[in-house]
């Protein structure tokens, strides 16, 4: 039978990890990937982080400017920055829970980076939310997916962002009692991608370690979702990236660009 705009259902994992990995987001609302990125690379990050949010806050008038709009200790659209956050999309072990989740059309909603101050100071991702905020329902499958690249250890000291099992899966926030026994945390050594479905409440632990801790957040949505910013071509991205970015899903101006671009990627020659 002939058809288009259908994605087939996703064959069950052969890979136990990757199965485990996927009950859990069902079931749970989340998982931890472990080794998901070598250490090499995650030392390069956390000084690229380090350096992206400097700049950015400068480019905006300091921290104090960043903190009057609640956006303090957060660098936004990472891999516009730098690209050895293109790294995260990389991941062998998060792109075969993106696309057995969300289909091989996933895009990168948004890319930020979380640094939780040290001495039990304030943040503003401690409040609970979900990564489609202000939305009181729940689909019948998952929309889009968050994947916190872990740069510093999620301990008990250090504050592992807390989650509340199965809230995925139920429209309205839960109650205080529900919170307060079930608020579960995620902990995770540096080099682990904590992956959730995005309409799981959540909220970043309470650093009360010496250090910073930080953290990236890469949400994954379906095409339908709206990116938070547009991100730019660069030399050298193969096709799945260029997909994974959202390149390929840009308005078009006409409807005659439209299907020049439609020829060009289908490899078809225009009459």
């Amino acid at each position: 039978m002939k058809s288009y705009g259908i994605t087939p259902p996703a064959p069950l994992a052969a890979d136990p990890a990757l199965a485990l990995a996927l009950e859990e987001l069902s079931r749970l609302g989340f998982t931890v990937l472990r080794d998901a990125l070598p250490p090499a690379t995650v030392a390069a990050m956390r000084d690229a982080l380090d350096r992206v949010l400097a700049d950015q806050a400068a480019r905006f008038g300091g921290e104090e400017a960043l903190a009057a709009i609640g956006d303090a200790g957060q660098a936004r659209a990472l891999l516009e920055e730098d690209d050895i956050f293109l790294e995260i999309l990389r991941a062998p072990a998060l792109m075969a829970v993106v696309e057995a989740v969300l289909g091989p059309a996933a895009l990168v909603m948004q890319q930020n980076g979380i640094v939780m101050p040290p001495d039990a100071a304030e943040h503003h991702q401690q409040n609970w939310h979900r990564d489609l905020p202000y939305q009181s329902w729940v689909s019948t499958k998952p929309i889009a997916l968050g994947a916190l690249a872990v740069l510093d250890d999620f301990d008990a000291t250090s504050g592992s962002t807390l989650f509340l099992p199965g809230s995925h899966l139920h429209a309205d926030f839960p109650s205080q009692a529900f919170v307060d026994r079930w608020a579960i945390p995620a902990h995770a050594p540096a080099g682990a991608i904590v992956v959730f479905d995005a309409m799981c409440f959540h909220r970043g632990g309470v650093n009360r370690g010496t250090r910073p801790r930080r953290a990236i957040n890469t949400l994954h949505g379906i095409p339908l979702l709206a990116q938070q910013v547009a991100f730019r071509d660069r030399p050298g991205l193969d096709p799945t990236l260029r997909r994974r970015l959202g390149l390929d899903y840009q308005p078009a101006p006409s409807a005659d660009a439209w299907r020049a671009q439609r020829a060009a990627r289908l490899g078809k020659a225009r009459r």
